[in-house]
């Protein structure tokens, strides 16, 4: 009881904090928004987002087409919505495969220590060593293109972040008095690493995912961007900016509505991290 309570004190007092924060508080409202969008896309849309018109080619933003069409005629403002759908669901998942594998791995490495952290932490080196993006359009050519292995690209590329950050707090943690204390009296290592020593971990894994959607949604368009990633006529924003570069100077919103869109994602979940990441730190704790 006194456990519970004293978790629900911490995470209001969190919560409190980050209310105080009024950039934070404008990033979540920015990507609750977005996923509104993402979410009632079919809705908010009269239109397709693949059916083709012809017709309507490269009409320029009006009231009819409040972000004009594209050139097959598609409602660009249409395409957006799906897209949003497409990069907060591969934002979402990719860093879910990211912080299943890596956290794994850093807690195994961080407790057990010895030649398995050697073993594990020389392999996240080498994978370190290689920038990430880089790491991930491998990935992608050898996966080939499509949503799911785009997730999977993007979601390996990110594993060692999270497993040196999971392996530092790790370190640090194994050592208190409660893990002790249960080693003490014969709990076996898998329930002190998921019960004891992985939820104490959870305030920079936090704020690391949050940062970490953020790149992973630049990666997905950077993929999509040179052809990894998801295919047309899907629409995706790293796909649209591709196309839309033929006619930047004809007409240049193909271009700057999907990066304007991006940019927006990006800066509320970075916006939103820093938050985080403030309310969080113990140094600033009252």
């Amino acid at each position: 009881m006194e456990k519970e309570y004293k978790s629900r004190s911490q995470f209001k007092t969190v919560m409190m904090r980050l209310s105080k924060n009024k950039m934070a508080l404008f990033g979540l409202c920015i990507l609750c928004a977005l996923t509104f969008i993402a979410i009632f896309a079919p809705i908010l849309s009269p239109y397709s987002p693949t059916k083709q018109d012809l017709v309507n080619q490269f009409q320029p933003p009006s009231g009819q087409h409040i972000f004009g069409t594209d050139e097959f005629g598609r409602d660009v403002m249409t395409r957006i919505f799906f897209g949003a759908r497409v990069s907060l669901l591969v934002g979402f998942i990719s860093v879910g495969i990211a912080l299943l594998i890596g956290g794994a791995l850093g807690a195994i490495a961080g407790f057990y220590g010895g030649h398995i952290d050697n073993v594990i932490m020389r392999i996240m080196d080498v994978l370190l060593a290689i920038p990430q993006t880089l790491l991930a359009i491998a990935i992608a050519a050898s996966l080939g293109t499509g949503l799911f292995n785009l997730m999977i690209a993007v979601g390996i590329s990110s594993v060692p972040t999270y497993a040196r950050i999971v392996r530092a707090s790790v370190m640090t943690i194994r050592g208190e008095e409660y893990v002790e204390a249960a080693t003490a009296s014969g709990t076996n290592n898998k329930k002190i690493i998921t019960k004891h020593i992985l939820p104490n971990c959870m305030a920079p894994v936090i704020v690391q995912v949050t940062l970490g959607m953020a790149g992973a949604i630049l990666n997905t368009a950077g993929l999509s961007f040179i052809g990894l990633g998801i295919k047309p006529p899907q629409a995706e924003w790293g796909s649209m900016l591709s196309a839309g570069r033929d006619y930047i100077r004809t007409s240049p919103y193909l271009t700057l509505i999907p990066g304007i869109f991006i940019m927006i994602t990006v800066l509320s979940l970075n916006l939103l991290g820093d938050g985080l990441r403030d309310a969080l730190d113990p140094k600033l704790k009252n």
